[in-house]
């Protein structure tokens, strides 16, 4: 067990500074940066206790706001999806979806289809960016400009957290 929270806490940091000193810069075309920090959302184990599980993901969206001088608003979207991922996976991998943690997040990856894996990932990036892009322009008259951004960053972001997590899967 507690070599669970060691990783927790590997990849806390780990992801934090890689978002906050070189993905926040990328700025592709200008505009879209790829959020990799999703990753930490995308693989956290089952296991592991709802409400620590919010409390972490809180903290790691405050941490990531610090680097990002965003004002609450990763703080907010990351406990939004922490709050959302076990009804997510239950929509996903249906019957094949845990909800008490005995599967760890390596055997959703190893044995759902690549469907499955494409469509949980994708759901949580793309409503990671909606929640961000809505909270930052806050107006309905800039609703065109928030799908545009939440459509290409959400691509941008799938790159990007697709390959970490293929990079992170061995672990536990």
């Amino acid at each position: 067990m507690n070599t669970i929270y060691i990783n927790i806490a590997l990849r806390f940091i780990v992801l934090i500074l890689a978002q906050g000193l070189v993905f926040n810069k990328f700025d592709f075309l200008g505009v879209y940066d790829p959020y990799i920090s999703l990753v930490f959302i995308l693989i956290f184990p089952v296991k592991i206790s709802r409400i620590s599980f919010l409390i972490i993901s809180f903290f790691f969206g405050l941490s990531l706001d610090y680097f990002s001088n965003s004002l609450g608003l990763n703080a907010t979207a990351f406990i939004t999806i922490a709050y959302l991922k076990p009804s997510i996976m239950n929509f996903v991998f249906g019957n094949f979806y845990d909800p008490y943690g005995v599967k760890m997040i390596k055997h959703y990856i190893i044995e759902s289809t690549i469907y499955q894996k494409i469509l949980y990932v994708f759901i949580i990036i793309f409503l990671h960016h909606l929640i961000i892009f809505s909270l930052e322009s806050f107006s309905i008259d800039q609703i065109l400009i928030v799908f545009k951004k939440t459509i290409y960053s959400s691509f941008l972001s799938f790159i990007f957290c697709f390959s970490f997590i293929y990079l992170f899967k061995n672990e536990r």
